[in-house]
């Protein structure tokens, strides 16, 4: 199985007492294709929470290539 660096794209629904028609959420990252780490750890996070309710989420992705741009995304390197 191929594992590469993708660029995310996570949507969510999220409920919260204080806001009970619910907020619409949008991430952008890079992530580990195919076993998306940081989403993964993202959506256990908000699942814990006894202050929020996840509604629904979507996921897409694109791959990264030599010619993609990800100026406006945060890279660390090591």
């Amino acid at each position: 199985m191929k594992v590469d660096a993708v660029i995310l794209s996570l949507e969510m629904n999220i409920e919260a007492p204080s806001n009970p028609f619910g907020t619409h959420v949008a991430f952008r990252f890079i992530d580990v294709y195919p076993y998306f780490y940081k989403t993964n750890n993202m959506l256990a996070e908000i699942r814990k929470r006894d202050d929020v309710k996840l509604i629904d989420y979507d996921i897409s992705y694109t791959g990264i290539h030599e010619d993609t741009d990800i100026s406006d995304l945060e890279v660390t390197k090591h």
